[in-house]
């Protein structure tokens, strides 16, 4: 028969658990791995095709109206070569069908199962988050004793051993060294991503407030209180301490190589920056998958720059990717690198971060214009930035894609084309907590050191973008249809034309 999809090629994730992508959301109910998604989808459209040549036949059947043969036809006449090709048409649309319900069946059953296991754990994190936070001043008065001894504890041992009070640091980063999986564990994860979504509860409880307020105004309810308000809180709460506080930004464009230079619009900013100044640019071929989305964000060790921008299609009509890279400068303090916890804490808190500014005023700079199509890139803290250049509404955002971000709690508007990719071994995606109930975005996961040993001397090396690198290559070869979606999408907003790109590097300014 013709007009058959191609049978999808067996990845290498049936091998190596590691390589296992697990596909979810995206408007549906299904959770399951990407190979099981693309056979039943193949196996719907081998249903389809069936169906539609069945109708085929019933157009011939009618061109004759010989009865059907008796079961002792033995062959040659043109209505029996019919009835029996109808009825192997029929059983592989029966077939195909009875797999195609099975496979979806099974992936709604996975997805219902966990749905309802990720309530129950809200559920239960709220009411452990508003316990705690009831219970605290009783809890401070019955540790005070234990805290006493563990004081006097540690410094007799101090004293018999040698060890200086400035060696915890250093002691806690070797039991973490000795210990490589104690970060980098979906249960460990899955925890964190539970508590960090309870601490407005624990607030709430702390205030003195019944239960059902916490209920009623939490991620679970109303959505007033969640992990937005937790970080403002923070933030709120170090202000005395000077620390995570916010300053203006400045951006540069960073020059590159090889040439030739090509000059690009740019629009005047009216704030600081570097209104009138031309970014050099050099050609670079579109983007054709997840791998080289991921490829091309920025990493400040490579040329100090932290966002890199691509124009494609002609001047008057063009369409940009913006690649954001990830947290650089970890100290609480804010200095001059705006990709910093400064950033990180007032995005999560849904306030305006240094990073989100200077991404925002080096689009602007680049020359996007407001109704010009965007597709945002980011990891992990630039991943989170890039989810809010979708929601914020400033630019024309038809896709985004975001690496390990923290991003759980933004809310994108309708009609843009969002996958998220996380590891369940990775820690700080949990860090935003859990996403909302009318979040649809297509959501791939994996675990990297399913089956394999962690590195100990890597920092939740799941999060690497180097790991999350490989994971688009992984991306790139399934077969799953919403990734070869996203894929075509991004093909007809970039084009198939070399497009220009620029690289740009945002600095915190003194003062407030």
């Amino acid at each position: 028969m013709t007009g058959l999809p191609a049978t999808p090629a067996t990845p290498a994730a049936d091998e190596d658990p590691a390589a296992t992508l697990i596909v979810s959301g995206g408007g549906t109910t299904l959770v399951a791995t990407d190979v099981l998604l693309a056979e039943a989808s193949w196996l719907r459209a081998l249903q389809a095709d069936a169906e539609g040549w069945q109708a085929r036949l019933a157009g011939i059947r009618a061109l004759d109206s010989a009865p059907a043969p008796s079961p002792a036809w033995t062959g040659g006449e043109a209505a029996g070569c019919v009835f029996g090709v109808g009825r192997a048409i029929d059983r592989v649309a029966e077939h195909s069908r009875h797999l195609a319900d099975s496979l979806i069946a099974a992936a709604e059953g996975y997805g219902e199962a966990e749905r309802r296991s990720e309530r129950v754990a809200r559920a239960g994190g709220v009411w452990l988050g508003f316990t705690l936070g009831r219970l605290a001043p009783f809890l401070a008065l019955a540790a005070l004793p234990a805290l006493t001894s563990g004081a006097a504890g540690f410094l007799l041992g101090s004293l018999l051993t040698g060890a200086r009070p400035g060696d915890g640091p250093a002691t806690a980063a070797g039991w973490l060294r000795a210990n490589p999986r104690a970060l980098t564990d979906p249960v460990v994860v899955a925890a964190v991503r539970v508590l960090v979504s309870s601490v407005d509860d624990a607030a709430v409880g702390a205030a003195g407030l019944p239960y059902p307020v916490s209920a009623l105004l939490g991620d679970e309810g109303l959505g007033l209180l969640g992990v937005a308000t937790s970080a403002a809180g923070v933030r709120a709460l170090s202000r005395p301490l000077g620390l995570f506080q916010e300053t203006p930004v400045s951006v540069v464009p960073v020059s590159v190589v090889p040439v030739p230079v090509v000059p690009v619009p740019v629009v005047p900013l009216g704030g600081p920056g570097v209104a009138g100044q031309r970014p050099a640019t050099r050609a670079t071929p579109p983007p054709a998958g997840f791998a080289d989305l991921a490829d091309r964000i920025p990493s400040v060790s490579e040329d100090g720059s932290q966002v890199r921008i691509e124009r494609y299609g002609s001047a008057e009509s063009p369409s940009w990717v913006v690649y954001i890279g990830g947290t650089v400068e970890w100290s609480p303090v804010a200095a001059e690198q705006p990709w910093d916890l400064t950033s990180d804490l007032s995005a999560v808190a849904d306030q305006d971060s240094g990073s989100y500014r200077a991404v925002v005023q080096a689009m602007r700079e680049a020359g996007v214009r407001p109704a010009d199509p965007v597709i945002p890139v980011g990891h992990s803290q630039g991943g989170l930035v890039a989810a809010q250049v979708a929601a914020s509404g400033e630019f024309n955002t038809v896709a985004v894609a975001t690496f390990g971000a923290p991003d759980g709690q933004i809310t994108l508007p309708p009609g843009v084309d969002a996958v998220t990719v996380e590891h369940s071994d990775d820690l700080i995606p949990a860090l935003g907590g859990t996403p909302g109930a009318e979040d649809d975005r297509l959501l791939v996961r994996r675990e990297v050191f399913a089956g394999r040993e962690v590195p100990p001397d890597q920092p939740l090396p799941a999060h690497a973008l180097t790991a999350y690198r490989a994971t688009g290559r992984l991306m790139d070869e399934s077969p799953e249809p919403r990734l070869q979606e996203f894929r075509a999408t991004m093909a007809t907003v970039v084009g198939a034309e070399p497009g220009q790109a620029s690289r740009w590097r945002g600095i915190r300014v003194a003062g407030e």
